[in-house]
């Protein structure tokens, strides 16, 4: 049983980490190195860590200066004592046997890199999986069918919950400071490195999310990192895939999808002067939305939607919330 790292980042988070740490704390496989780095936190959360770390020696805490989540992420990884990291953010949790498995695909597909779908909770009272792994879907994907794949999030995304990575993988690729979408302009990268990687559709990794903030975020240029995440990704295709259709179709398919995340910020925020000129770019995109079995009806739906009025798309979007 080789020891397996797991690095969280740690930045104010001082009522809600303790579930993230108990998490991980609750493991079944025991032999983790947990490293928290408190990423410059003004409230009591370098505190907590320094006191887990009292109670538990498989946990490491690094105190470093507020450099964003992409610093802290990479600081872990370089930290680690192991050659393998899962990355949690601190106030998002583990169902208790997610190492377990991680470990167990990895060694039964002999992969550099393991993906588990990620799932969207709104409280921590989520159970975990009681049944037999063997129940669950498992599979090796092909390179460039890992990559397609992430676009379309279809078992393997872009987050980097979920995942057991090769370290070389990670201290070859760094996640990029100061940016948003981070995982979105690494991921690419990350499975571009590797043959084969393991795939599931047990969702192991909780990812938390507040009631209504979807729909109540406010919009922030920060956000427009996104258009750069995108270009970083097509300048990957034009690299490797430059003649893949196919692959270009889900790049366009993620740019839409992923981007009504910051037409929903500009509709939260009355920006419909800038939201109307995405709606007209978005009409180039019909050929690969609308065919494509890839995309659910109800996307396909809301796309059409969207192109149609994106006052009614807007209202329609807030009353079902």
């Amino acid at each position: 049983m080789d020891q397996i790292s797991i690095v969280v980042p740690v930045y104010n988070v001082e009522n809600c980490l303790s579930y993230c740490v108990e998490s991980l704390r609750q493991q079944t496989y025991k032999n983790i190195e947990i490293i928290l780095v408190d990423d410059g936190s003004t409230d009591s959360s370098g505190e907590i860590c320094d006191q887990y770390a009292r109670e538990d020696n498989r946990i490491k805490v690094l105190h470093i200066e507020n450099g964003g989540l992409s610093n802290a992420r990479n600081t872990g990884v370089k930290e680690s004592s192991t050659d393998w990291i899962v990355f949690i953010d601190s106030d998002d949790y583990y169902d208790h046997r997610a190492i377990e498995y991680l470990v167990e695909l990895r060694d039964k597909y002999r992969v550099d890199l393991v993906a588990t779908p990620v799932i969207e909770v709104r409280n921590y009272e989520n159970s975990d999986f009681l049944g037999d792994f063997r129940e669950k879907y498992s599979g090796k994907l092909d390179r460039r069918t890992a990559l397609e794949q992430m676009f379309y999030g279809n078992y393997v995304g872009t987050h980097s919950g979920g995942k057991l990575y090769r370290k070389e993988i990670l201290l070859r690729f760094p996640y990029p400071k100061g940016m948003l979408y981070e995982d979105l302009a690494l991921a690419y990268e990350h499975i571009a490195s590797c043959e084969n990687i393991a795939v599931s559709d047990l969702n192991l990794y909780k990812y938390y999310r507040r009631p209504g903030s979807i729909v109540n975020s406010k919009y922030s240029d920060r956000l427009l990192d996104f258009y750069k995440a995108m270009e970083w990704n097509r300048s990957y295709i034009e690299r490797d895939y430059s003649g893949d259709r196919d692959m270009r179709r889900a790049l366009n398919v993620r740019y839409v999808f992923n981007g009504l995340h910051i037409v929903h910020a500009m509709l939260s925020s009355d920006m419909y002067a800038e939201v109307d000129k995405i709606r007209k770019e978005y009409i180039q995109y019909f050929k690969d939305v609308i065919p494509n079995s890839n995309v659910t009806r109800k996307n396909k739906l809301k796309y059409i939607l969207f192109l149609v009025s994106a006052k009614l798309y807007n209202t329609i979007r807030n009353k079902i919330g």
